[in-house]
């Protein structure tokens, strides 16, 4: 989602204080007592112009569709996000509200100099009070990246357990170029790769262990089937040779169809290595199978999609579209 990727870079207390008082060392006025309270003005200006940027620049949480909503939730926190805005915008009031009690006092007569140093320090306090929301929204800002923007198009995630083979698999067959090594769980991310009819997701493995055990690379695997997938690929390594028994792999998978309900493509990987032949099989090493197993998961994911199609809109909303072929 675009609005995720958007997000600007959020200053530091210390960086933010410097912008501010920056900006109004630089403020002039024909008496001191003008110019003091031009100053004051630049500090109300530059912070509320800057909280307002930061805070408009966070789509609204609770609206996104189901997939960003979670995601954002699994990686970040949303209840962490919106504490983090409240904080700001309570720290834009407060500043508001000295700077306005301060020109109001120099208005009536108060010294200028020590009522702007009052301001100045008083400033600088609330600020610094929020310095944790403003490193924590950066943080967030970076993590959030992450995301991907969907395209509405059919759509087959790769899924099955660690170092069986998705990444080599995405890599032959699309655009997606994730990081392939042997060892597990090198997909710590959600790749994205097309051709000319799919879009294919490269989740992170899976163990066959229960939701609560799964720790958050598995949990992004989770959300991508449970809210994008038209179709599922599950790939099989039957050698053993990712470290995981084939009793394990067939585990995950039943668990799979019968927590999603959706299409499912049982395929083998390292073709190359062994001669089963019940199901599809494919060697990411000699090419054998690639091109029958495209075919057969582009025509399952263009079905169910062609029939029901839940897709993500650039606005932020879900919409269901109901097709006929």
């Amino acid at each position: 989602m675009e609005a995720l990727r958007k997000l600007p870079t959020v200053l530091t207390a210390e960086e933010l204080l410097d912008k501010i008082f920056g900006r109004s060392s630089k403020v002039s006025g024909r008496t001191e007592r003008e110019r003091i309270v031009n100053k004051l003005s630049t500090i109300s200006n530059v912070s509320k112009e800057y909280f307002s940027r930061i805070i408009n620049s966070h789509p609204n949480y609770d609206a996104l569709p189901g997939f960003y909503r979670e995601m954002v939730d699994l990686i970040v926190g949303i209840e962490k996000i919106k504490r983090s805005l409240s904080s700001l915008s309570w720290a834009n009031s407060m500043i508001q509200k000295i700077v306005s009690k301060s020109i109001a006092e120099i208005r009536r007569g108060r010294d200028a100099v020590s009522v702007y140093r009052s301001a100045c320090g008083r400033v600088s306090s609330v600020i610094e009070d929020i310095d944790d929301d403003l490193k924590f929204l950066n943080d967030a800002k970076n993590k959030l990246r992450e995301i991907p923007n969907l395209r509405e198009m059919p759509t087959v995630v790769v899924a099955g357990y660690p170092n069986v083979g998705k990444s080599s698999f995405v890599s032959l067959v699309s655009t997606a170029k994730p990081e392939i090594a042997e060892y597990p769980f090198t997909t710590k991310k959600i790749f994205i790769g097309y051709t000319k009819e799919l879009q294919i997701i490269d989740t992170p493995g899976l163990l066959d262990r229960s939701l609560a055990k799964r720790n958050a690379v598995e949990r992004k695997a989770i959300l991508c089937l449970k809210h994008v997938a038209d179709a599922i690929l599950f790939i099989i390594d039957p050698t053993e040779t990712c470290g995981y028994p084939l009793k394990s792999q067939l585990s995950l998978l039943e668990e799979i169809k019968r927590m999603f309900g959706k299409p499912v493509l049982e395929v083998y990987s390292k073709a190359d290595l062994h001669n089963l032949r019940d199901r599809m099989a494919f060697s990411a090493k000699n090419g054998e199978g690639i091109k029958e197993i495209m075919e057969e998961i582009t025509k399952i994911a263009k079905k169910i999609y062609s029939q029901t199609s839940t897709f993500i809109a650039d606005s932020g909303q879900t919409s269901t579209q109901e097709q006929h072929s």
